[in-house]
């Protein structure tokens, strides 16, 4: 699943919009206020994803690996090449 759509935020949000929206999960599936099981799993992919998105480093790059936009064709062709003589 997507860590933006893990905490309900968009992908251009800010990082305040990202840190009010993983509160606001967290409160409501956190292990000491909610006792399910589905809460506890829930709130570990929360964090996780809150992890990754909240780091402005971290964010690049899950941004880069995984919603990547080719404006090249050139570099699709590099990066297999590449990646074949490696």
């Amino acid at each position: 699943m997507d860590y933006f759509e893990q905490l309900g935020v968009s992908r251009s949000s800010t990082t305040i919009d990202i840190k009010k929206a993983y509160r606001k999960l967290a409160n409501k599936y956190h292990p000491d206020r909610n006792d399910s099981v589905e809460a506890k799993e829930k709130f570990q992919l929360i964090q996780q994803a809150y992890d990754v998105i909240s780091d402005p480093k971290k964010r690049a790059l899950y941004l880069k690996q995984n919603y990547t936009v080719i404006t090249d064709p050139r570099e699709v062709a590099d990066s297999f090449w590449h990646s074949a003589f490696n």
